[in-house]
């Protein structure tokens, strides 16, 4: 009987063990994360439903960043979010002083966002695309939810500021990850049967000026 007390003892402390690692591993759902999504005037009632898509499904409030809207002179496709990022939303970012989720104004996830691991930069929503790539090809191409420590978003308020000319956003999060080997990083993969392509979410159906062609549906499960 002593015999078995202490093997249930041993087995208990090591379920315990186990989960106290979980919780230490994790982003907590208490932790000071600021939900910030990008967007523009033009699409305000979009954004404003995507913005209660979020707290009904998963509990998240997030704020709307009103950016540029491409005008083909200054706010191209290819800038017009590098630009409203670093003018609008950067300065917010940063005066949270804690860790940021960066998010478009077309997500919707599949899975509870903050259940990722503890790292500095989590890219949890894409389309395709790895930074495992070999160049050039190391892009994630899609930056729909991405989450960026608080030491991260000081390092890009840097790096952002002193880059001289815009380009696509999610190529300069590639860029910026790229430029920082030491910070951790995970591309997320999602966990649902059967799984989809695009991480712990996917684009909802909406009309894009940045990429008009692009065939707005749900992404193709594996």
């Amino acid at each position: 009987m002593r015999r078995r007390t202490i093997k249930r003892k041993r087995r208990s402390n090591r379920i315990q063990s186990k989960r106290n690692v979980s919780k230490k591993k994790g982003i907590s759902k208490k932790s000071n994360v600021s939900f910030c999504m990008i967007s523009y005037k033009g699409n305000a009632d979009f954004a404003k439903l995507t913005q209660r898509v979020l707290k009904k499904e998963w509990g998240y409030s997030c704020k709307i960043y009103w950016g540029y809207k491409i005008d083909k002179d200054k706010y191209k496709n290819n800038n017009v979010l590098f630009e409203g990022v670093k003018d609008k939303m950067l300065p917010a970012m940063v005066k949270h002083n804690g860790p940021v989720y960066y998010i478009e104004d077309d997500i919707r996830f599949t899975e509870d966002p903050l259940k990722i691991p503890r790292k500095d930069v989590v890219w949890s929503v894409y389309r395709r695309g790895s930074l495992n790539n070999k160049p050039p090809h190391d892009v994630v191409t899609g930056s729909q939810a991405i989450y960026f420590s608080k030491r991260a978003v000081k390092a890009l308020q840097k790096h952002m500021n002193e880059r001289k000319r815009g380009i696509h956003i999610d190529s300069y999060f590639s860029e910026f990850i790229r430029d920082h080997p030491r910070f951790t990083f995970q591309q997320m993969k999602s966990r649902i049967v059967p799984p989809l392509k695009t991480g712990l979410g996917y684009e909802e159906l909406h009309p894009s000026l940045i990429d008009p062609n692009r065939s707005w549906k749900l992404p193709q499960k594996k």
